[in-house]
This record gives C-alpha cells, sequence and structure tokens, in this order.
C-alpha cells in the first residue's frame, strides 16, 4: 500500500500544505502592517465536516466484514447546545478578500495583534500534524514488524 493511498496520512499533509500556506498569508499581512492602504487577506478554512466524509467513504477493495462496518461519518448536532456543524456562516475569509478589520486612517486593515495570534496558532496545530504525522508511521513500522523510530 502506497503512502498517499492511506486517507489520514493524506488528510495530515493537506492539513500542513493549508497551514504552510496560511502562515506565508500572516506573514505578508505582518510585513504590510504599516503599507498605507493594505488591505488584509485571509484564506478559508478547509471543511473538517467534508473530510470526515470524504475518509469515511474510503473503503477497502475486498469485501470482508470490516468493509462492511465502516460508514461514511457525519457531523450532526445531537443537542440544542451543539455548536453549528459548517462553515457556511462565513468562518473563514476567501483567498483574497480583506479580513473584517476598522481600518487605520492610511486605510490599512492590518490588526497586528489578531495576526500575531493567528501565526501561533498556526505553529501549534503545525506542530500537532507534525506529531500525528510521526505516530502514524510509528503505527506502520509496528505493523510491519519494525521497531518504531528506526
Amino acid at each position: 500500500m502506497a503512502m498517499a493511498r492511506i486517507a489520514l496520512l493524506d488528510a495530515i499533509k493537506s492539513k500542513m500544505g493549508w497551514l504552510a500556506r496560511y502562515e506565508k498569508l500572516l506573514s505578508q499581512n505582518i510585513a504590510n502592517a504599516e503599507t498605507p492602504g493594505y488591505k488584509a487577506k485571509g484564506l478559508e478554512r478547509p471543511d473538517f465536516g467534508a473530510l470526515l466524509d470524504r475518509v469515511g467513504a474510503t473503503r477497502p477493495r475486498r469485501d470482508s466484514d470490516v468493509a462492511a462496518a465502516v460508514r461514511p461519518v457525519h457531523l450532526v448536532a445531537t443537542s440544542p447546545a451543539h455548536f453549528g456543524v459548517s462553515l457556511a456562516a462565513g468562518d473563514g475569509a476567501r483567498p483574497g478578500e480583506p479580513v473584517s478589520t476598522e481600518p487605520k486612517p492610511n486605510g490599512n486593515t492590518v490588526d497586528l495583534e489578531s495576526e500575531l495570534v493567528e501565526v501561533g496558532k498556526a505553529q501549534m496545530d503545525y506542530g500537532l500534524m507534525v506529531e500525528l504525522y510521526r505516530k502514524q508511521l510509528g503505527f506502520l513500522r509496528l505493523a510491519l514488524g519494525r521497531a518504531p523510530g528506526r
């Protein structure tokens, strides 16, 4: 089985790629924090619910008891206290669109404090993805009978 065919590893790589693009965009916003007329840019967040549906729909090629038991995963609010399960409300900004921030007198819309907070969050998320990837590779090595870390 090729590494690219493992859905979880593919999802982790996809998230890491998105985080790298997001950090680049944040660094551009921070670099232009004092540029007159610069509009802060955002990046649309991936839809985790759609990713779960895609991963849940992936089935092994052989019909087996395990394959029959695998069903797509759907996010569902089971209580009125649960938050919504979609990003339809506009949680993420579209690429190239200004982030909703009050412009400075020079027309710049970069909020340096919120950009730095987002950089910290992106770094933590990236570190988490690296650790998840490392753990998954360790599980694969263990399944193949090799010692983890070798």
